[in-house]
């Protein structure tokens, strides 16, 4: 009750305070019309200045630059009080009092903004953290439906603990597609998305069902975690190789015929070189895909 209670004087309080300074943002707008108005012609200029001046500090405060804000409301007041001074002073030039209000203007506007966003800026930062830890924690490509680079690692670590105990073989296949830039320049975004799907299915149709299918990038990249050796390895390239000539795979999503044309690299785990390091093994077989010429 006591959490609740504390919760809706806060949220009170962030209340008024919110209503204050967006009070005090339109007041100093309403004034400036006010100036603007009474002075005349004659100070039409050095008015529509100060206004733009107003208007600045509050984009730059809704931006998040506070700090930059203030220095440009207090740039334009200072120059503007400066050049007063020294109208009266030197050349004993008279001026509207209101005129006056300039000093004061921009400070307050900058003020007014500053506390109507102050409510928002907790909730901003608290959506931007959910943001984060919701991407963090996202394990399923959007588009194949596999588990992504983030889930490999951690799956790795596991199935090499597994093969160390056991003495079973293991092994990682990377295959990316050959030319993905100059088929997203042929294909449309939806197009090449289907492509990247349709590979995927065709993969986890040649692989065994318990070899692992993961969705490395948005760009046709895939690994594959084989309970294997390398001889095994080099059977599923073949069938994968294969398989991709038969272009039916890929009928239906442009009216022109798709050439999908891939790069493979694969490596057996060794323990002695490795030592349960995923990101280094991982490397490794990325450079035999590069050697797949």
């Amino acid at each position: 009750m006591s959490g609740e209670k504390k919760r809706s004087v806060s949220a009170g309080h962030g209340g008024f305070v919110s209503y204050l300074g967006i009070v005090l943002m339109l007041l100093s707008f309403v004034l400036a019309v006010v100036i603007t108005s009474s002075t005349g012609s004659d100070y039409f200029s050095e008015n529509i200045i100060m206004t733009l001046a107003l208007a600045v500090s509050v984009i730059i405060t809704v931006a998040g630059n506070l700090v930059v804000a203030v220095i440009v409301a207090a740039v334009a007041t200072v120059v503007f009080a400066g050049l007063k001074i020294y109208s009266l002073i030197s050349l004993q030039s008279d001026f509207p009092p209101v005129s006056f209000l300039w000093i004061l203007l921009p400070a307050m506007c900058v003020t007014g903004i500053a506390l109507y966003i102050k409510r928002y800026t907790p909730l901003v930062l608290e959506n931007a953290l959910l943001r984060k830890q919701i991407s963090e924690l996202v394990m399923i490509d959007p588009v194949t439906g596999l588990y992504n680079l983030r889930s490999m690692f951690m799956d790795i670590q596991t199935q090499v603990s597994y093969a160390e105990r056991n003495g079973s073989p293991i092994s990682l296949m990377i295959l990316r597609l050959r030319y993905p830039a100059e088929m997203k320049k042929v294909l449309k975004p939806d197009q090449y998305e289907k492509v990247v799907k349709q590979l995927s299915l065709l993969i986890v149709d040649t692989v065994r069902l318990e070899d692992r299918v993961y969705s490395l990038d948005e760009n046709g990249g895939f690994g594959i975690i084989l309970t294997c050796d390398r001889n095994g390895t080099k059977i599923v390239e073949k069938r994968l190789r294969d398989k991709l000539k038969d272009y039916s795979w890929f009928e239906g999503i442009s009216d022109k015929q798709i050439r999908t044309e891939v790069k493979i690299g694969y490596l057996q785990y060794d323990k002695d070189k490795y030592k349960r390091n995923a990101n280094s093994f991982k490397e490794d077989v990325e450079d035999e895909v590069e050697y797949d010429m």
